[in-house]
């Protein structure tokens, strides 16, 4: 699966954006949610059991799921 360019603009200094709201919801939810509010940023839908690279990019968001039938969202979407 391609993933964008890692870009790292300083956005950890600024606060990371983090989308509570998206707990529980189905993924394809989450993921539209979360690209609608930060246009610049990739949601990348992952099962929760997934372990992902540890760089930090400001341009990421990892929605990490459930194994239920809709992929509902298991952790808080963050970005990095």
């Amino acid at each position: 699966m391609p993933f964008p360019p890692c870009i790292d603009d300083g956005c950890r200094e600024r606060g990371l954006k983090t989308w509570p709201q998206l707990l529980g919801k189905p993924a394809a939810k989450a993921k539209a949610t979360i690209e609608r509010d930060m246009p610049n940023v990739t949601a990348i839908v992952i099962p929760k059991e997934l372990h992902v690279i540890q760089d930090f990019c400001c341009n990421r968001v990892w929605v990490a799921v459930n194994n239920d039938h809709q992929r509902t969202v298991a952790y808080v979407p963050r970005v990095g």
